[in-house]
């Protein structure tokens, strides 16, 4: 063989090897939803570590009651609805609730949730709770260690085509002894005009954890390529705040548009 006849077949083995690895790549694009399908079953549908935290007093001198959730699991999850009771001194069930947080918990992500509470509370206990993986409803029975799993009928698409906003940073403009100010600003990059913006903020305390989030609403019209400011109110003990996804009304098509940033999925409501 030749010197031509080898360099010939070294660039069509150069050729064919790129367009393998092009393949895959693509192939990887179209089935990244498995990252998030995984398979879930009763061993690793627990997907919540559940912690009690210190009670303490609020600026009104009402009892909260805090408890610290996790997701231990390796897998997102959304949706986490918690039920819960409330006793009494008596050690007495006085009440049946429900706490609903509206936040996407990557795997070792944290929240705390609160109970405001009465003298009569003397404890909370969290009985249950159920959570959404993409394509996956779990509820997980604390009293008597039992799951159910079932197929969820929620509708996600790719939020890729829907992502028509851009936003800097959030950044803060005015310092308080209590809460500091932030800001954001946000571009609609889209050739159509836009209404209802809303964004969706978590702030987090100093060990990482989720203390609130928040849904803050501009009702204005934003034409194409307009600019727009939104206002955010920090906590008193907030060291982060994150932009965890934002909803619009895309006015021409009569359609509502939710985005989770986290999962980078969206939810269309026509």
């Amino acid at each position: 063989m030749n010197i031509l006849h080898k360099k010939l077949l070294l660039l069509l083995l150069f050729i064919f090897v790129n367009i393998v690895m092009l393949v895959a790549c693509k192939s990887n694009d179209i089935n990244n939803d498995k990252v998030y399908s995984v398979n879930i079953h009763k061993d690793n549908a627990k997907a919540l570590s559940i912690k009690d935290i210190e009670n303490k007093n609020d600026s009104n001198n009402e009892l909260q009651m805090f408890k610290k959730i996790k997701n231990i699991s390796n897998f997102s999850i959304y949706n986490i609805l918690i039920n819960y009771e409330e006793v009494n001194k008596k050690d007495n069930i006085i009440s049946k609730e429900q706490l609903f947080l509206d936040l996407t918990l990557k795997p070792n992500e944290s929240s705390l949730i609160s109970f405001f509470n009465n003298e009569k509370i003397k404890d909370i206990n969290i009985v249950s709770y159920e959570y959404h993986n993409l394509d996956k409803v779990v509820t997980v029975n604390l009293s008597d260690n039992s799951v159910v799993i079932n197929k969820s009928l929620t509708n996600l698409k790719d939020s890729k085509e829907y992502e028509v906003l851009s936003t800097s940073k959030i950044y803060k403009v005015k310092n308080s002894n209590k809460t500091d100010t932030y800001a954001i600003d946000i571009k609609n990059t889209s050739k159509k005009e836009l209404g209802n913006i809303t964004i969706k903020i978590g702030q987090l305390n100093k060990d990482g954890d989720y203390i609130i989030v928040d849904n803050i609403s501009s009702y204005n019209v934003v034409k194409s390529y307009e600019d727009l400011n939104i206002e955010i109110k920090g906590l008193e003990n907030t060291e982060k705040i994150e932009l965890l996804g934002y909803s619009y009304d895309d006015i021409k098509n009569k359609a509502n548009i939710s985005i989770d940033l986290k999962l980078h999925k969206a939810s269309v409501d026509n």
